[in-house]
């Protein structure tokens, strides 16, 4: 468009041009410019205004750029000035509401010279209409905690259920301008349930509303490693419709809070949130509390709007892996058998036969937490699986032991090398909150250890030697401080008899140059040093890490409270690309176990 004297051009499209710091004295735009509307656009939609001088950064502020809805209510907006100075990014903190009318003025702007903008201008624009075939899916929103369950506290006083609410809210309000069905489980700080029906109650409001995802939301805590933080997401195990959800929401996630990356993962036992729904369930641990930085993001606006819009951005690219009309047709009755005294764990999944003729593991909440095998007999349990409506039975046969005849006395045999020998193996961390290191792609320390540390004991238990270990799982639910989990593993080992205690573990560091493997030990024990430096040894010449030796380990609660030669293994580094390549690998794992097992056996003389 012409003005007289000076030709200046503003044109609303993809972005706005604004040529408004002329010669003139006064700036008049033509009544085309503030008459016409831009129809249909998008949503998450970022303006960009450019100006036809450099700008006095000092005067762009919210106050000067004005987004408004159709009822006059003021839109946040976050403003990014362009590195030319001559241009003004306004996006929305918050998507825009479909088929809704928006206004943007601009005015009191300046140029760096000094000159003022003469008119205020302004576009009018309308978002386009609604994605009907959002419609077709409803989602749970489960804002944890809640009423008198505050859920983690922060040290400045900032309360869990306050951040899961706020966050679930426009979680919800997103979804809803997507057109999705959203219903939740609940809307303020009250709710109408005790805690003992607590998971029942959010699960029967998920699975009255026939919601197709349910998505708990939640916030981690650690204080006794403040330093530890980051993003991760848990999913129903044998679910992969709630695994791809988990991806790709964390992927939202990470990719713009800038949070750490600490991975999908299967959600645990203790984790019953996850199994009571018909739809697939995450649930998504936001950031840690007990962390002072991302303690006091979690309680921003800012960043509670950015995970609100990645969850959603997340659940919306799955809408499409749902399947509907598909419902659990039968389960049939499992049986299982343990020796009395035994440990059985109640499965968590059962394989139902589906309408559609397929077969599904489906998850299962059990009426007891589980099994007494303290009596001998036939026992019968029974759970519930969400969309069935029987009750799922398992019983489980625990076996008397058999009497064993009191052997004619012979001789005593001639001792082999190993014989009473017992190996005390300790996977890492991976009790209570402590997690261990954290390293490339959200790889986690206790769950390296854990792997090796099993596959250590099957090579071991194959060559006749007798095996106990510190945990067989991952025990993170379990309250409780480190020093009273460094005692017990002591305890394990010290009831057991054993000869060597393994402690397997990771490295760390803040660069990721460092890299290798080194063991950790008394060298003041003969026999323990000779263990180390055996299994040092093994790993570095069959799997070719980097051999950083063995180091002084007299400071170690393990060495000093545990009556065996103890010694302690860094596989290698988290933070090191090759090495956490090689610790992410099931192959590779594998090879660091079976390293183990050779130095653990040229010692007992296997």
């Amino acid at each position: 468009m012409k003005f007289k004297r000076s030709s200046i051009l503003v044109v609303f499209s993809l972005f706005l041009v604004l040529c408004m710091f002329g010669t003139l004295t006064h700036v008049k735009a033509d009544d085309s410019v503030s008459s016409g509307i831009r129809n249909g656009v998008d949503i998450n939609k970022s303006w960009t205004v450019k100006f036809n001088k450099e700008i006095d950064k000092s005067t762009i502020s919210e106050s000067n750029f004005i987004v408004k809805d159709e009822s006059g209510q003021t839109v946040p907006v976050s403003l990014t000035v362009g590195s030319d100075n001559k241009s003004v990014i306004v996006s929305p903190k918050v998507q825009y509401q479909y088929g809704k009318n928006y206004s943007l003025a601009i005015n009191n702007i300046k140029s760096s010279s000094g000159k003022k903008l003469t008119q205020a201008e302004e576009m009018k624009f309308s978002t386009k209409s609604v994605n009907n075939t959002n419609s077709a899916y409803t989602v749970c929103i489960d804002a944890a905690h809640g009423g008198n369950d505050a859920g983690h506290v922060s040290a400045s006083g900032v309360k869990e259920k306050d951040i899961d609410l706020a966050v679930a809210l426009k979680l919800g309000k997103v979804l809803e301008n997507n057109g999705v069905k959203v219903v939740y489980t609940r809307t303020s700080d009250n709710v109408s349930w005790n805690s003992d029906n607590d998971l029942k109650s959010r699960f029967t409001i998920a699975n009255n509303a026939k919601a197709d995802y349910f998505i708990s939301i939640r916030c981690n805590t650690y204080p006794e490693n403040p330093s530890t933080k980051g993003i991760e997401t848990y999913y129903r195990d044998s679910d992969n419709v709630a695994k791809q959800l988990a991806q790709a929401v964390q992927g939202e996630l990470v990719s713009n809070t800038g949070f750490n990356n600490r991975g999908i993962k299967v959600g645990l036992p203790q984790h019953e949130i996850l199994r009571g729904t018909n739809g697939s369930a995450v649930m998504v641990e936001l950031g840690f509390m007990s962390n002072a930085e991302e303690g006091s993001a979690l309680a921003t606006s800012d960043f509670q709007n950015k995970s609100a819009n990645d969850i959603a951005n997340g659940i919306l690219k799955s809408l499409s892996l749902v399947s509907k009309n598909v419902t659990v047709k039968s389960i049939s009755d499992v049986t299982a058998s343990v020796n009395q005294g035994g440990t059985y764990d109640l499965p968590l999944n059962m394989t139902a036969s589906m309408s559609d003729g397929s077969s599904k593991k489906v998850p299962v909440i059990w009426n007891s937490k589980k099994a007494d095998t303290s009596n001998a007999g036939a026992h019968t349990y029974e759970g519930t699986v969400a969309g069935y409506s029987k009750a799922v039975k398992l019983i489980l046969t625990v076996v008397a032991p058999t009497p064993v005849p009191i052997p004619t006395p012979t001789p005593a045999p001639v001792p082999t090398p190993d014989s009473g020998t017992t190996i005390c193996i300790d996977p890492g961390h991976g009790r209570g909150s402590d997690t261990g290191a954290s390293g490339i792609n959200g790889l986690q320390e206790d769950d390296v250890t854990l792997s090796v540390g099993l596959r250590l004991g099957k090579i071991l238990e194959n060559h006749g030697i007798k095996v106990v270990y510190t945990r067989t799982q991952d025990e993170r639910s379990i309250p409780m401080d480190v020093t009273t989990s460094l005692q017990k593993r002591c305890d394990v080992s010290n009831n057991a008899n054993a000869k060597y205690f393994v402690c397997i573990h990771c490295n760390s560091f803040d660069s990721s140059s460092a890299y290798g493997t080194e063991t950790l030990v008394n060298q003041d024990n003969p026999e323990a040093t000779r263990l180390a430096q055996a299994i040092q040894n093994s790993i570095v010449n069959e799997i070719g890490t980097y051999d950083r030796g063995l180091k002084d380990g007299n400071w170690l609660y393990v060495v000093k409270h545990t009556n065996a030669s103890a010694v302690l293994t860094e596989l290698g580094f988290l933070t090191n690309p090759s090495d956490a390549a090689k610790l992410s690998s099931d192959e590779y794992r594998q090879k660091f176990a079976q390293a183990i097992a050779d130095g653990i056996l040229q010692c007992v003389g296997k």
